[in-house]
């Protein structure tokens, strides 16, 4: 059987007369269970892992695995765009969607450049709202090759562990790979923090990343000193200090944004931000350096940073009647969390007054940390609903008061989201500086399977 092959599709419901279905056991289900609807809505081949059961009538591919295989055949679908784009690909754990909106705003000062992460794909003035962090193997294809039609040359993807570990960019080329750092999360999915790791270092490694030229690599965080290289790829680091390839020799910060004077390489550069907070200067400096390997100029850099959009739920300043200073964050690891603590703490002289969560079906592990960061790092801490998804809101609660010292008096427990962060306005004064932490973006709560309109910030404007 020789059919012709119209589209790749993995999803049986978008599947149309001439597709290949791909059989994918997913985490929800298993795409074995609609073979059978892909061959009667048209689809003329299935790749699978498991041997043809019957006479399906269409042609059946059996492979070892079938997600490396579907991350080969849809770079060979649509031509291998990756081999002709100068691709940035962003892991780690905080600090993936800012540093790829920095890339992006650089590279857009060249020509048109694509983004692809956790809020949305853009190319010029398309845009499409992401489901997950990196898309499927298929799906990031075709996106890639529309980058092309629309003239780009280079692009930036934040590139999750769950896509690096389900094979969603195998054999893409990413020239220029940036590791920001690696802290606790996702340990629901992954068995142990190192096996996180190790997922993170598959964009590093030749037979999975065959363009790597770059790797630019937070040298304080411990985990990236660990990076194994091929001789080939160069190293540049970035950090705090002076062993780093590019590092700070003095800065300042205000709600205003960062001004830094950067030690950059052979010479010195200074830059501004309108991001606020150390944490930033990080995703600034990995941002610079991995635009400037794709070819951006010095001039390109200090303009596009200068010049980036406001990231949305990335330290958003909401503007509310209310009289304190209200921040919506994503923090949503122990890691983040302490972070946008702390730069809360440095930009106000009024108390620090937290309202978050932690998402339910997901590492409960990191619940009493953030917990414990928060208590330690806020004046006054409400615990409140996040994502519970299909878990009791009461006992994810439960889990985050277990970090929370007994003798601590400046918390409460408030699981009506809406109602915490009204309790929070209602106290917050003239000088204090009110975090509302976790959802960052976001505009939906998800709730026993179903998505209800939720916006931290359209519901603090409506509630101050």
């Amino acid at each position: 059987m020789d059919p012709e092959i119209r589209s790749l599709e993995y999803d049986s419901r978008r599947v149309k007369e001439g597709s290949l279905f791909f059989a994918i056991q997913g985490e929800q289900t298993d795409g074995h269970l609609y073979v059978e609807e892909a061959v009667r809505k048209g689809a003329v081949a299935v790749v699978s892992s498991r041997p043809a059961s019957g006479d399906s009538g269409v042609a059946w591919v059996q492979v070892e695995a079938a997600r490396p295989s579907m991350g080969i055949l849809a770079g060979q679908f649509f031509q291998h765009p990756s081999r002709r784009l100068q691709l940035v690909g962003v892991t780690g754990t905080d600090g993936k969607t800012t540093t790829a909106f920095l890339i992006h705003a650089i590279l857009e000062r060249q020509r048109t450049a694509l983004l692809m992460g956790t809020i949305k794909a853009k190319i010029g003035d398309w845009e499409s709202e992401s489901e997950r962090t990196t898309p499927e193997a298929v799906d990031i294809q075709a996106i890639l090759g529309r980058a092309l039609e629309a003239g780009c040359t280079a692009g930036v993807m934040e590139v999750s562990s769950h896509a690096l570990f389900f094979h969603r960019v195998y054999q893409c080329c990413f020239p220029v790979a940036v590791f920001t750092n690696l802290s606790q999360d996702h340990l629901d999915f992954h068995d142990s923090l190192e096996e996180y790791f190790q997922a993170k270092c598959l964009l590093f490694q030749e037979h999975y990343n065959p363009g790597l030229r770059y790797a630019v690599v937070n040298r304080d965080d411990p985990f990236a000193r660990r990076i194994q290289l091929a001789p080939a790829v160069r190293r540049l680091t970035f950090g705090f200090s002076d062993a780093n390839d590019v590092h700070p020799l003095s800065h300042q910060t205000s709600l205003g944004g960062i001004r830094v004077e950067l030690k950059w390489f052979d010479r010195r550069l200074s830059l501004s931000s309108p991001l606020a907070g150390d944490h930033n200067l990080y995703n600034i400096m990995a941002a610079a350096i991995a635009a400037r390997c794709v070819g951006a100029s010095d001039q390109q850099i200090v303009e596009g940073l200068e010049q980036m959009e406001q990231v949305p739920g990335r330290f958003e300043r909401v503007e509310t009647k209310g009289l304190a200073t209200v921040i919506v964050d994503y923090a949503h690891t122990p890691h983040a969390l302490e972070n946008v603590l702390s730069l809360c703490r440095q930009l106000t002289s009024g108390r620090v007054i937290c309202v978050f969560g932690c998402g339910g079906d997901r590492d409960r592990e990191k619940r009493p940390l953030m917990g414990a960061i928060a208590v330690r790092d806020a004046d006054r801490v409400i615990v409140t609903s996040d994502n519970p998804r299909f878990e009791d809101p009461f006992r994810i609660a439960l889990d985050i008061q277990q970090g929370i010292p007994a003798q601590a008096t400046h918390w409460e427990t408030i699981l009506d989201r809406r109602q915490a962060i009204a309790r929070a306005l209602q106290e917050a004064g003239e000088k204090d500086m009110v975090l509302l932490a976790g959802k960052g973006h976001e505009v939906y709560q998800h709730i026993q399977g179903e998505a209800l309109p939720f916006d931290d910030r359209e519901v603090a404007r409506e509630v101050a």
